[in-house]
């Protein structure tokens, strides 16, 4: 799937679990579009260097304001780390 090691936080895992099978999907791949690059999301500035936080945001259809962001950690040289995911109803981008 990527060429970065990906591991998901316990949160994550269980947020996981609350989300429906469509939202899943567009999780997958969001994570998939991390592994390939982690700075594809929008990073959240005041981060401790090394490690730089970051949001992923992906709309759950093409015509949809709702969406599903995904919070990770990117630590060079380690990997990622999901932190959370969670539902977002009113995207605005």
């Amino acid at each position: 799937m990527s060429g970065v090691p990906l591991e998901e936080a316990e949160p994550a895992r269980k947020a996981f679990v609350d989300l429906t099978e469509g939202e899943r999907k567009v999780v997958r791949d969001a994570l998939a579009a991390i592994g390939r690059d982690p700075a594809a999301g929008r990073e959240i500035p005041g981060w401790r260097p090394p490690s730089v936080e970051y949001t992923y945001t992906t709309p759950l259809a093409e015509d949809s304001a709702e969406a599903v962001t995904v919070v990770y950690t990117h630590t060079p040289g380690l990997g990622v780390t999901v932190v959370y995911y969670f539902r977002d109803p009113q995207v605005v981008d």
